[in-house]
């Protein structure tokens, strides 16, 4: 599984970027924008073209969810820190595909079920936050056993990213490799073919 998380920041021609992405084969989008708005995340949303919302995961402004037809949902951590069991409850019930993220081994062990994957990082140096860096060496001591996938995210690149799935990890999310590149389109199929993904 591959990954794209958005830029943090807002881009221009962003969506026609993430429409050609889709277009290559992206599976998952992860539209995370700290700092925007409401309206900047509908706008943005709107100019997505419809037949891709199925696959976006929304990380902020979730009641846009309904709006635009999108049933994937992600937590950050601090955000699922505060859910209680009336609230894993509702989530159950919803339909809905949840994800997080998680920075040990021990916070993955401890998720809820609800959860379909999580994000584990960062498994290298990222390179869409500078100095942000692993605190240890990466490795599966996930607990193969439980049925929430693990997604390397993190300083992954066309060069190492096999190398997460060789440690165990189900999956990665690229952010910086992508937005940083002057090709897009054309870094994302060079880390699909590392990774062996035939579309």
């Amino acid at each position: 599984m591959l990954i794209v998380v958005s830029s943090a920041e807002m881009l221009e021609n962003e969506p026609a970027a993430i429409n050609q992405l889709f277009a290559a084969g992206l599976k998952l989008f992860h539209l995370r924008k700290p700092d925007a708005g409401e309206e900047e995340i509908r706008n943005l949303l709107t100019a997505i073209s419809e037949e891709y919302l199925p696959r976006v995961v929304l990380h902020q402004h979730h009641l846009l969810a309904g709006e635009f037809g999108i049933h994937r949902i992600h937590f950050k951590e601090a955000e699922r820190r505060k859910l209680t069991a009336s609230d894993y409850s509702i989530m159950e019930d919803s339909g809905l595909v949840y994800s997080t993220s998680v920075h040990s081994p021990e916070a993955y062990q401890s998720l809820n079920q609800v959860f379909r994957y999580a994000f584990f990082g960062p498994v290298f140096e990222s390179i869409s936050k500078p100095g942000y860096t692993p605190e240890k060496e990466m490795k599966a001591e996930f607990g193969k056993y439980r049925s929430t996938k693990v997604i390397g995210i993190g300083g992954i690149t066309e060069a190492n990213a096999a190398s997460v799935l060789e440690n165990g990890f189900d999956g990665v999310a690229v952010c910086g490799t992508i937005w940083q590149s002057g090709n897009k389109v054309e870094a994302f199929e060079k880390i699909l073919m590392n990774l062996g993904i035939v579309n």
